[in-house]
């Protein structure tokens, strides 16, 4: 998933791409608690938007058609 962050605190445009691990790293006051900040509730807001509920029927046809 690609990031990109516009004009939050000291951070003017930034953009990274979350893997299994993803590392901010930088300078003192660069914008990387800001970052994680609008990651973590970015994330939070989605999960509780976004949640999808699947039949655990429907679940065991797919796994045994694939």
């Amino acid at each position: 998933m690609r990031i990109k962050l516009k004009n939050l605190s000291s951070i003017k445009q930034a953009e990274f791409e979350l893997g299994e691990l993803t590392i901010i790293c930088g300078e003192n006051n660069t914008g990387k608690t800001y970052a994680t900040y609008a990651l973590f509730d970015f994330l939070y807001v989605w999960e509780k938007i976004l949640t999808v509920s699947i039949e655990d029927a429907i679940i065991e046809t797919l796994l045994d058609n694939s």
